[in-house]
């Protein structure tokens, strides 16, 4: 038999799936008080130890700032990233360890066995921030491990602004959309790059040690998350740009500085409606 309690999920030996590990922004932080739900959740808590916690995202969503928290503060836990998400698409969970920037679809993560213990959060970006970013990126700082990656920084450097990011449009950037699109309308509530940019400390916490259950008191969270802040890692405050860094700019909304018109017209035209259902724009008039 299967019983839900608050956003916990209690699993028999018949069915070892997990009900329900997404995040919840009601449900994040565990109840106080001495009632039955909240005895049954510190008894589970206290029998099923520490959870398998994943981290999904796209790229340019913020997957290095959060990987570097989650570094600091269970480093001990980490599962640390391959190329191609082997790590996890390929070889089985290990129980009670942290898998942090798994850059996959929620098909793609259904379709793995997790521990019966497991949480996870999405964190995803306005594309067009995410296009920006990854324009840069690509083109000075990213470590270019493949010639595919190469061709690509080099078409970039030959190109015009405007030319490379319509090919980036077309080339690199549907497979982000894509795992935003597959999280985007479904039971778990998406963390937004920008609101962590604002209330990062507050967010985190609640993520974290609220529905992540990191054994970490709000000072050590508290003292990472300052600790890898934008204006810490690149030595200048948010909105002063370094094009050649990998912490270029640190600001959300840096895509109205480079969009042309045209640029503007091939991204709605692929992507128009995910704004939309991301809730980054109301329609199609921007």
């Amino acid at each position: 038999m299967l019983a839900t309690v608050s956003e916990l999920h209690l699993v028999t030996d018949r069915n070892p799936e997990p009900i329900d590990g997404a995040f919840r922004w009601d449900t994040a932080r565990p109840a106080t008080g001495g009632g039955l739900i909240t005895r049954l959740r510190r008894w589970f808590e206290a029998t099923a130890g520490s959870p398998t916690v994943f981290h999904i995202t796209h790229h340019k969503a913020g997957s290095q700032w959060v990987h570097r928290i989650l570094h600091a503060l269970a480093y001990d836990r980490l599962v640390l990233p391959e190329r191609g998400d082997a790590q996890f698409l390929e070889r089985p969970i290990e129980p009670g360890k942290v898998y942090p920037t798994l850059y996959v679809t929620r098909q793609q993560f259904r379709q793995v066995r997790l521990p019966r213990y497991s949480r996870w959060f999405v964190v995803i970006r306005d594309l067009r921030d995410t296009l920006i970013s990854g324009y840069f990126s690509i083109k000075h700082s990213h470590v270019m491990r493949t010639e595919d990656d190469l061709r690509l920084r080099a078409r970039l450097h030959k190109s015009s602004l405007e030319d490379g990011l319509l090919y980036l449009i077309d080339h690199w950037l549907p497979d982000r959309a894509a795992v935003q699109r597959s999280w985007t309308g479904g039971p778990d509530d998406l963390l937004k790059y920008e609101e962590l940019l604002v209330h990062d400390v507050e967010v985190l916490d609640r993520v974290l040690r609220g529905h992540c259950r990191l054994p970490v008191s709000p000072q050590r969270l508290r003292e990472a998350v300052l600790a890898n802040r934008f204006e810490v890692r690149a030595g200048r405050k948010p909105g002063q740009e370094d094009p050649k860094s990998h912490e270029r700019k640190g600001v959300a909304g840096d895509w109205k500085n480079h969009f042309t018109d045209t640029v503007a017209k091939r991204f709605k035209d692929r992507f128009g409606e995910l704004l939309v259902a991301t809730g980054y724009e109301k329609d199609f008039r921007w």
